[in-house]
C-alpha cells in the first residue's frame, strides 16, 4: 500500500509525464515503470495496450496497477521512481501496428 506521500507522488510523476507527451504530435501506446529500490535493485515494468493512453488519470491508474505485481515488501523505500511512455507513433498509425498482431 502507498503511503498518501507515495501516491501524491507517483500523481506528480505521471501528471508531469502526461504534459510532457502533450507537446509531442506523436502518441505513445507504452506506459513504463520504473523503480529503483534503497538496495539498489532496479525494477521496470511496462504495460503496451492497444491504444495511446488518452488521460493523465488513465496514465497514473496504468502505473499504479504495474506496481501491483511487483511484490516488495510492505514498506520497501525507493529512491527513485519514474514514471514515462514509449512506443510512440504517429497519430493516424495509432492502432497500424496492433492490427498486425490480430
Amino acid at each position: 500500500m502507498l503511503s498518501e506521500h507515495g501516491n501524491r507522488k507517483w500523481r506528480f510523476d505521471a501528471a508531469h509525464t502526461w504534459a510532457a507527451s502533450r507537446k509531442e504530435s506523436r502518441i505513445a501506446r507504452t506506459v513504463v515503470l520504473k523503480l529503483k529500490t534503497s538496495e539498489f535493485k532496479t525494477l521496470t515494468r511496462s504495460h503496451t495496450a492497444g491504444f495511446s493512453t488518452c488521460s493523465c488519470e488513465e496514465l497514473t491508474n496504468i502505473a499504479l496497477s504495474l506496481l501491483q505485481p511487483v511484490g516488495l515488501r510492505p514498506h520497501q523505500r525507493f529512491r527513485l521512481v519514474g514514471v514515462g511512455l514509449s512506443n510512440f507513433c504517429d497519430p493516424e498509425d495509432g492502432h497500424a501496428q496492433s492490427a498486425l498482431f490480430t
